[in-house]
């Protein structure tokens, strides 16, 4: 049907459900099940239409996956036994489609769509296919799949006409959204796959609202939860109105369910036939007032729980349900041994201090201390001999006696080869204590304390680990002052002759996160020579990070997928 449709007048409401699910790649099984009980949920809230996340069926990123079709196949058949439970309520399920193989911009074909599968009374009763495929920063969507070729598809569900769209379709100003309203549409109905970053929540926020108001229509935009290797999904789920006011906002690294009233836009004409859903033409309903949205949480308290549910969730999905870690005293593992006790339970945390021959004895204190308060294991383990022993094969070895900068190195490597073994005999995942100050200019030692599996901190500079301890102290005791007063160790920032922290993460966020090149970090007030050795730096450490262990991205760019 084209023309003016008034099934439902302007100021009637759709009653609309979402689910931030737990993101868990390739877990079909899980996912299945977490989306039937959210379907389930839905039908007893008498919900017009469900939403859930992007992906939601197989986890998102799928990578590889989706070039295999077995995993594709069982995909298919695990969304046809979700639309054969559907019910009233129309789901909108993300999922992969098989499409006819096609071209992008190389020579070769994608048979496979990231999607939207729209289930009700029993059957798949539509399908919409993303239509802007990222492929910049940590996504890479277009290396793998086909994109959409109808961008402005919409869709009956009963006297709605309603746009799908998917997460990054939102955000062009020209795409889908805007075809779908011109087309048509009440409301835009938009699965997502949104990892964290610093200030990314409130960008969300802004992203909706604005699209809201440019296309004079209400915005449901449901995002998953939980960690997939560096990302981290924090859901905040939002819906807001034709004005891009906000009318409900989930809440964060937490799954949630809610459902509201939505106040649909006026009624357009319609430029095409609609996929119909279902044509059932409910009584009409004024909507009832949203729901109260949770407290929204603040930018430290965002990033604790980014690195916690990050870490916990690498670990339990690579089978470590327990971790080991240096303790050295300092700020760095202490941060992360609080981290591994929130995501793991303290009982499952293991710190270890290997004091060097003449370390102050003030480290393997503070050390202790740490883990009294985090009620973590502690153990104490002496170097002395390991050292003497690799000294005199070192000193055997080499013309001259080694530098104290060697020695320093070979201690560290020491230290990660005695925890990797620990690790591997006790069945415990070894974290690395390292920062990204460290990782960026290569004072971190390769195959000393960049060892280990996972990297909690290592999207976090150093100067953000002060107030980040403070932030954690809040709760209950975690990491006492004498940790917080102890100035960093300054030998290594001697041999690469560093600036103090606190002009060397700024030249570094400057550079590595918003691409300034040294010109424009001089103009801002930063010493010339301090900048061109920075940069200097951070460029000859590359080869570094590249083996370095992963770790949960917190910032707008990271040493990892988009570096």
């Amino acid at each position: 049907m084209t023309g003016n449709d008034s099934t439902r007048p302007h100021g009637q409401a759709l009653r609309v459900a979402g689910a931030q699910l737990e993101n868990v790649v390739g877990d079909i099984e899980g996912n299945t099940r977490r989306i039937r009980e959210a379907m389930e949920w839905a039908e007893g809230e008498g919900a017009d239409v469900l939403v859930l996340p992007e992906l939601a069926l197989t986890g998102y990123p799928l990578e590889d996956l989706a070039l295999r079709p077995e995993f594709v196949e069982a995909t298919l058949s695990a969304l046809g036994e979700l639309a054969r439970h559907s019910g009233h309520t129309t789901t909108v399920v993300g999922t992969v489609d098989a499409v006819r193989p096609r071209r992008a911009r190389d020579s070769r074909p994608r048979g496979v769509s990231i999607a939207a599968a729209l289930l009700c009374d029993g059957e798949v009763r539509g399908t919409y296919q993303k239509v802007l495929l990222p492929n910049y920063e940590v996504f890479d969507e277009a290396r793998n799949f086909a994109a959409g070729r109808r961008p402005g598809a919409l869709w009956r569900i009963g006297g709605t006409i309603a746009g799908v769209c998917i997460c990054e379709d939102l955000w062009s100003g020209d795409g889908p959204p805007e075809a779908q309203a011109a087309g048509g549409a009440q409301v835009l109905l938009v699965p997502n796959a949104s990892p964290f970053h610093r200030g990314k929540p409130e960008g969300r926020r802004a992203l909706a609202a604005a699209v809201a108001r440019r296309n004079g229509l209400p915005v449901v935009y449901v995002n998953c939860i939980g960690g997939q290797d560096e990302f981290v999904f924090d859901g905040g789920s939002i819906v807001v109105d034709a004005d891009g006011e906000t009318l409900f906002r989930a809440s964060q690294f937490e799954p949630e369910r809610f459902c509201l009233d939505v106040r649909l836009a006026r009624t357009r004409p319609l430029r095409s036939r609609p996929g119909v859903v279902h044509a059932r033409i409910a009584a009409p309903r004024l909507p009832e007032p949203p729901p109260p949205s949770p407290q929204q949480a603040d930018e430290l308290t965002q990033i604790w729980r980014a690195l916690v549910v990050g870490t916990g969730d690498f670990a339990r999905r690579n089978g470590a349900y327990a971790v080991v870690l240096g303790l050295s005293g300092g700020i760095d593992s202490a941060v992360t041994a609080a981290v591994a006790a929130d995501a793991l339970g303290p009982e499952n945390v293991l710190g270890v201090s290997m004091p060097a021959p003449g370390s102050p004895e003030v480290e393997a204190q503070n050390a202790r201390r740490v883990a009294s308060d985090l009620g973590i294991e502690f153990e104490l383990v002496e170097i002395d001999s390991v050292m003497d022993a690799l000294e005199t094969s070192l000193d055997s070895v080499l013309d001259q006696p080694p530098t104290e900068r060697t020695r320093d190195e070979l201690r560290a490597r020491a230290r990660g080869a005695l925890l990797l073994a620990m690790a591997d005999e006790r069945g415990r995942l070894l974290l690395a204590t390292g920062n990204k100050s460290e990782l960026s200019v290569g004072s971190a030692v390769l195959y000393g304390d960049m060892a280990g599996g996972f990297a909690p901190i290592r999207d976090c500079p150093k100067t953000l680990l002060y107030p980040l301890a403070r932030h954690r102290n809040l709760s209950s005791p975690a990491i006492p002052d004498a940790v917080l007063e102890r100035p960093p160790s300054a030998l290594r920032q001697e041999w690469l002759g560093l600036p103090p922290y606190e002009v060397l993460d700024p030249i570094v966020e400057r550079y590595v996160e918003r691409g300034q090149g040294p010109e424009t970090i001089v103009a801002a007030g930063f010493d010339r020579a301090t900048v061109r050795g920075v940069l200097q730096l951070v460029d000859d450490a590359e080869y570094e990070r590249r083996q370095a262990p992963p770790g949960v991205k917190i910032s707008a760019r990271s040493y990892g997928k988009d570096r």
